[in-house]
């Protein structure tokens, strides 16, 4: 049989409105395809996340509410679907392989974006590992952080550069020194560092000011620790001006997304908490639900 025999065969009969409609539909399933293959592939890092950012920056300025990841899915389903009146495919295969193909030329718009990682406290600068002893050495302590003032860094706290000198350097160069803690009332479901690597616990640091999104576990550089049921964090980061809204993103498996907002400050600031909820909803389904405007 020649090449391509059946194609031609194809060619010679009339296409009515229910066989495009159904081309129309194979490109939408085979962009939806790759599009469930990005997210498992790259995680949070997909270019799904990318696109949605996009996507809200467009619909804030029209006044339109935000939209969740399922609908910038279907979006791009329906850019699959009226992309045949372009490539005009002949066969079902043809418009699916058409439709997976397109996200790919879409991706180069709008590429993969892990997020810049965190960065490690001033005395650990250049050290990125995972250490539990922070748990020990008082730099958590609720009554210390209660102490602290906006001026001056008090000598009472570990972990934290202590002179007045310090304290005003910091200030001039605008880093917020933070200390995260978030809790998870029922533990984690798995190891920490094993739920990281399985994407199924993610997260992420915002600066609006400086448009800089942080990773903060899969390539980050902060002191992190993680023991009965709370994960604490130690970084800094770097802005603009003496205070800054930060947005913190935790994403884990059996527990609600959490997206909030903290008042920072140039030098240390007070424990940021974030107190994560149970949830018997599937990850990936709060992840398709959720708006990721960073």
């Amino acid at each position: 049989m020649a090449y391509a025999t059946s194609k031609q065969q194809l060619m010679e009969r009339q296409i009515g409105v229910l066989t495009i409609t159904g081309f129309g539909l194979a490109a939408a399933i085979g962009i939806g395809v790759a599009v469930v293959v990005d997210l498992f592939q790259h995680r949070e890092a997909s270019a799904l996340y990318v696109i949605n950012r996009q996507v809200i920056d467009l619909t804030t300025l029209l006044g339109v509410d935000a939209i969740p990841l399922y609908g910038v899915m279907l979006l791009l389903m329906i850019v699959g679907a009226g992309s045949i009146m372009f490539f005009e495919p002949v066969t079902y295969r043809g418009a699916f392989a058409q439709g997976f193909g397109l996200l790919a030329a879409l991706v180069t718009i709008a590429p993969s974006d892990l997020g810049s990682p965190l960065l490690a406290p001033a005395e650990l600068e250049g050290v990125m590992e995972f250490d539990d002893s922070m748990f020990d050495d008082g730099a958590f302590d609720e009554e210390a952080s209660l102490n602290l003032l906006p001026e001056v860094v008090p000598a009472s706290l570990p972990g934290i550069a202590t002179t007045t000198v310090a304290a005003a350097a910091l200030q001039d160069e605008q880093e917020y020194q933070l200390r995260i803690q978030v809790k998870f009332p029922n533990g984690l479901k798995e190891d920490f560092q094993k739920m990281v690597r399985r994407g199924t616990l993610a997260g992420k640091l915002y600066n609006p000011q400086t448009g800089t999104v942080y990773n903060l576990f899969r390539n980050s550089g902060a002191r992190m620790g993680y023991r009965d049921g709370t994960l604490r964090i130690e970084t800094v980061v770097e802005g603009i001006d003496a205070s800054a809204d930060l947005w913190i993103l935790v994403e884990a498996d059996g527990y609600k997304i959490k997206e909030q907002k903290y008042a920072a400050k140039s030098g240390v600031n007070r424990i940021w908490n974030v107190e994560m909820e149970e949830s018997n909803t599937p990850l990936f389904i709060q992840r398709l639900r959720h708006s990721y405007s960073f």
